[in-house]
C-alpha cells in the first residue's frame, strides 16, 4: 500500500460494493490511482450479501427494461472475461407470478423457450408442478470474489467515514487525499447534502445451502434459486421488505441491525418453503445466511453523474422551480464530485455497465443517458420544491 500521507490519489471512492468496486476497476484501467474506503470491507455490506443473480427483465420493451437488459448483456460478458471461476451461466427459468404473468414472460423481445411441467420433470424429477419460460442469458456470480478481483490494483482502507474536507482542490478523509471523489455508499448516509437523491433501503435475504439435488439452472418466481455453484452450494434469495415508511438510517449492515436481528429463523424458514414450492431440495443443509439493504429511489432507475449542488443551483436560477429549462452545464456542482448509487437489487447487473459509462464521462466527457443522470432527478425535485 502507498504511504497515504505522501500520496494524493486521482480518485477516492467511498463505498466498496458492486458500484464502488466497478468504478475502481475502470478508472484504474485508465492508469488512475485509486483509494477505496468502506466501513465494512470489500463487499462487506449489501453487495456481499447479494444473491448476485443476473437475469433479463421480460415484458414489452420500455426504457427501464431496455436499460436492465443492455446492462445484463454487457456485464455478463465482462464477468466471464474478468473471472470465469466466479460465474455460473446456465440460464434462468422464469415462473409466472403476480408481477410477471404469462403474457409478460412470453411476449417480449427477449428470446425464450416455454418449458412445460412435463419437460421440466424430464430434466429433473425434483421439479414441482410448475412450468415457465427459459431465458438462456442469465447467471449467478460470486459477489465477494468479483469485488476483490475488481479492486486488486486499488488501495483499500477500512474506515467509517463521518466527515469530508475540501481545500485547495483536494478532498481529504483522515490522512487520505484525492483530487476527485466518487460517492458509492448505497444506503449509507451521504457525506454531502443531495436532497434530490432520496434513497429507500430495500431489505434482501440470501441463504446459501448444500443439497444433493442438481438444480440445472436458476429459477425465479417471487424468490430466486440458483443452480449449483462452483463451491458446491446454491443460493436462495429474495427482496423481503421495503423501508419506505420507516424512519431508518442505515448505520450498519443488516445482519447487525436491531430491526432484523431477531427474525432470522422465520425469514429463513419462509424462504426455504418458497424454494421447495419450485424444486425439491434433498438433504438440505443451511450453510450461511446473509442480509443486506439495497439502495433504490422511487423510479427504480439507478443514478450516476456529477453531484449537483441543489441549494446553489436554485439560488442562482430560482426560475427552475417554475419550469425554466436551464442547461445542465450551467448548473452549480460540487467540485470534482461524482455519484453512482441506487443500483437496487441489480447491483451486479448494473455495476460494470454504469461504472464504464461514468468513467468515460469523467475522463472523456462522454454523455450519460438521461434516464440515469443526476440532472434529471435534480430538475424533477426542484420543480416540486
Amino acid at each position: 500500500m502507498y504511504n497515504s500521507k505522501m500520496k494524493i490519489y486521482d480518485f477516492l471512492i467511498i463505498g466498496a460494493g458492486s458500484a464502488g468496486c466497478s468504478m475502481a476497476y475502470f478508472l484504474q484501467k485508465e492508469n488512475k490511482s485509486i483509494a477505496l474506503i468502506d466501513r465494512e470491507g470489500i463487499a462487506g455490506g449489501a453487495s456481499g450479501a447479494a444473491g448476485a443473480f443476473l437475469s433479463p427483465l421480460p415484458g414489452k420493451k420500455n426504457p427501464y427494461n431496455s436499460l436492465v437488459n443492455a446492462a445484463l448483456d454487457y456485464s455478463l460478458d465482462f464477468y466471464e472475461k474478468l473471472l470465469p471461476s466466479a460465474v455460473d451461466k446456465k440460464g434462468v427459468l422464469r415462473v409466472a407470478d403476480t408481477n410477471f404473468d404469462e403474457e409478460k414472460l412470453s411476449k417480449n423481445s427477449i428470446r425464450c423457450e416455454y418449458l412445460s411441467s412435463e419437460k421440466l420433470h424430464y430434466i429433473s424429477k425434483n421439479f414441482m408442478e410448475i412450468d415457465g419460460y427459459f431465458y438462456e442469458n442469465a447467471a449467478v456470480v460470486e459477489p465477494v470474489q468479483i469485488c476483490r478481483e475488481l479492486t486488486k490494483e486499488s488501495d483499500f482502507y477500512k474506515r467509517d467515514v463521518k466527515e469530508l474536507h475540501f481545500k485547495d482542490g483536494i478532498y481529504t478523509i483522515d490522512e487520505i487525499k484525492a483530487k476527485n471523489i466518487i460517492l458509492a455508499q448505497g444506503v449509507g448516509s451521504s457525506l454531502v447534502e443531495i436532497p434530490y437523491m432520496k434513497i429507500s433501503p430495500i431489505f434482501g435475504l440470501r441463504v446459501d445451502v448444500k443439497t444433493t439435488t442438481k438444480v440445472p439452472f436458476n429459477i425465479h418466481k417471487s424468490i430466486s434459486v440458483s443452480t449449483n455453484k462452483h463451491d458446491g452450494t446454491l443460493s436462495i434469495g429474495a427482496t423481503q421488505q421495503r423501508h419506505d415508511d420507516e424512519k431508518i438510517e442505515c448505520l450498519t449492515t443488516c445482519d447487525k441491525c436491531a430491526y432484523y436481528l431477531e427474525s432470522d429463523e422465520m425469514q429463513t424458514a419462509t424462504l426455504l418453503k418458497q424454494a421447495e414450492e419450485l424444486i425439491k431440495l434433498e438433504d438440505l443443509e443451511v450453510v450461511k445466511i446473509y442480509k443486506g439493504a439495497r439502495a433504490t429511489i422511487k423510479s427504480y432507475f439507478p443514478l450516476i453523474g456529477k453531484v449537483v449542488n441543489y441549494e446553489s443551483s436554485l439560488k442562482k436560477y430560482p426560475s427552475i422551480k417554475n419550469g425554466t429549462k436551464i442547461p445542465p452545464e450551467m448548473l452549480e456542482y460540487y467540485p470534482n464530485m461524482y455519484v453512482i448509487n441506487a443500483l437496487g437489487s441489480r447491483g451486479f447487473v448494473y455495476g460494470p455497465y454504469l461504472a464504464k459509462i461514468l468513467a468515460q464521462n469523467i475522463l472523456y466527457n462522454e454523455p450519460i443517458p438521461k434516464e440515469v443522470s443526476t440532472e434529471k432527478l435534480f430538475y424533477k425535485a426542484a420543480r416540486k420544491d
